[in-house]
This record gives structure tokens, C-alpha cells and sequence, in this order.
């Protein structure tokens, strides 16, 4: 079995392999000048021992750094001893995209026993790469993390998450991207999730980005999927809901509110930015922004 003492060496392992990745193209002047200079243009793996087990974060890029990031990550002795996981990087990426790709951990099938805390960073709206995980990955990823207790997630999961047995999951956060995948619909039925108390949903960005009809499954979520929700014994059991652009008027909020009066429920509008270039664009909504005219 191997200590905690083993994990955390494995981790700094990880870390220099990281570095000398990163010095690879560089000569030794230039090495120096971007660990100095430019510290978020290194990816770091780091880990604490809390007395007993660790936190540990990655704070890098989604493709070579996370991919030396992940094989650490992936190996039984380190994954045993983790309870606090935190992944995230700069506002860098491919196509408008930062894309975790989890299939090497997820072949590798570590145990997460201890892990009570996961969080991938969801983007900031003034972000110009949306952060995602590659689809489909993430219900096998969070099976091999039976004991969480709180989840950030960039994106809402697929309909197979609710599958999963979470017993002691009680907090819930999804970014938004395109897709909502159904999540609200899917949580007004879940049958799993016994201990959850507070979700905080953000909607898709689609129509933030264009007054033009979209494909079907980058719709937001309409409102009878949030009343049935409202509805739900899911709801009886939670003490707080927390909306993230939702495309719902006045009207269907206060709605909502009623069928939960005892609920703490509150909304955030923070659409995506966009570059004011675009707004001469017929297709382009961006006078929902313009608060003060």
C-alpha cells in the first residue's frame, strides 16, 4: 500500500517532469525568464497533506502538462490518499475550446475513496476559451468517485450521472456551455442523490450568441422543466437553487419561487462577453447587455 508520504512524492515527480517538459524548447536563459516572467505559463501539480490525505491541484494546460498531470493522478497509491481535487488552467485553448480530456484516468480506473471535493474550473464569462470535457467521459469519471460530497463541473454531466449512486453528495455546481443535456429535467426525477442541498445550474450561452434558431440540443432549458423540478422531492430535500442565465421572464421566476417559498433561490445574469466589433451583426443579441441604454 502506499503512503501518503509516496503519494505526495509522486506528485513532485509529476511536477518536474512538468518542468522539464516545459524547458524542452527553451534554451536556459529563456527557461528562467518564463518561470520568473510568466508563471501561468507553467503547469504546476501540487499537493497538501491535511492530516491524512490531500488536497491537490493542477493549474496548467489541457493537453501535454495535464496529460503528465493525469498519468500521476491515475495511479492507485496517489488516487487512494486524495480528498480534495482542483483542476483548472489559463484562458487558453483550440478553437474557442480548453478541452479535459479524462479517458487515460479513466482507463487507468483509480480508486478516489477519499475524495469528497471535485472542481473543474468552469470559465468566466469574459473567457475566450470555453472550458468543457470531452463528451461522454464525465459519468465514468465521477464513478470512480463514490464518496463526493461537493462537485464543480465546466459543463452539465450527461443523463447517465444520475445512474450513479452519490450518496453524500450535497452541492452541485455546472458552468454553462451549449448543451444543458437535460440536467433539470433529469434532476427533477433523480432517485440518487439523497444527501443533495444546493444546485447551482447554469443555462446554455446559445442565445447570448444569436437571435438565429440553434440546433436542438443547445436549447435552454424551458420552463416547465424547472417547475417540474420545483416540484420534485429533489427539492424537498434541498435548502437552496441557484440559476445561471436561465431564459425565463419575471413572471415564471416569481413562479417558481412560490412552489418553493421556504427555498433559497436566487438568479445570476452574467452573459458572455463579446467583442463590440460584432455588434454591427443583424444576428448578434447584444443589447440584452446595455443595461444603462
Amino acid at each position: 500500500m502506499t503512503t501518503i508520504i509516496q503519494a505526495m512524492e509522486a506528485i513532485r515527480a509529476a511536477q518536474q517532469a512538468l518542468n522539464e517538459s516545459a524547458a524542452q524548447d527553451r534554451d536556459d536563459d529563456d527557461a528562467a525568464a518564463a518561470t520568473l516572467d510568466y508563471p501561468d505559463h507553467r503547469a504546476r501539480l501540487g499537493a497538501v497533506d491535511l492530516g491524512g490525505a490531500l488536497a491537490v491541484d493542477y493549474y496548467g494546460d489541457d493537453h501535454d502538462g495535464w496529460a503528465i498531470a493525469a498519468s500521476a493522478l491515475a495511479r492507485p497509491g496517489v488516487a487512494a490518499h486524495i480528498a480534495q481535487l482542483r483542476i483548472a488552467g489559463p484562458d487558453e485553448g483550440a478553437n474557442g475550446l480548453k478541452t479535459w480530456d479524462f479517458a487515460g484516468l479513466i482507463a487507468a480506473a483509480p480508486r478516489f475513496g477519499k475524495l469528497t471535493d471535485l472542481q473543474i474550473a468552469a470559465s468566466d464569462p469574459g473567457d475566450h476559451n470555453q472550458a468543457v470535457v470531452e463528451d461522454e467521459q464525465l459519468p465514468a469519471l465521477l464513478a470512480l468517485m463514490p464518496a463526493l460530497r461537493k462537485l464543480t463541473l465546466p459543463q452539465a454531466p450527461e443523463p447517465e450521472f444520475f445512474d450513479l449512486d452519490l450518496p453524500e453528495l450535497g452541492f452541485v455546481r455546472t458552468g454553462g456551455d451549449f448543451r444543458t443535456r437535460g440536467f433539470i429535467g433529469h434532476l427533477a426525477q433523480a432517485q440518487r442523490l439523497p444527501s443533495l442541498r444546493f444546485v447551482d445550474f447554469a443555462d446554455s450561452l446559445a442565445p447570448f450568441l444569436s437571435i438565429e434558431e440553434q440546433p436542438a440540443d443547445w436549447s435552454s432549458t424551458p420552463f416547465e422543466d424547472y417547475e417540474r423540478l420545483m416540484r420534485s422531492p429533489t427539492m424537498e430535500r434541498c435548502w437552496g437553487l441557484r440559476l445561471r442565465n436561465a431564459k425565463l421572464s419575471e413572471t415564471q421566476y416569481r413562479a417558481l419561487q412560490a412552489l418553493r417559498p421556504q427555498c433559497q433561490f436566487s438568479v445570476v445574469l452574467a452573459a458572455p462577453h463579446c467583442y463590440v466589433s460584432h455588434w454591427g451583426r443583424s444576428n448578434f443579441p447584444h443589447r440584452h447587455l446595455l443595461a444603462f441604454g
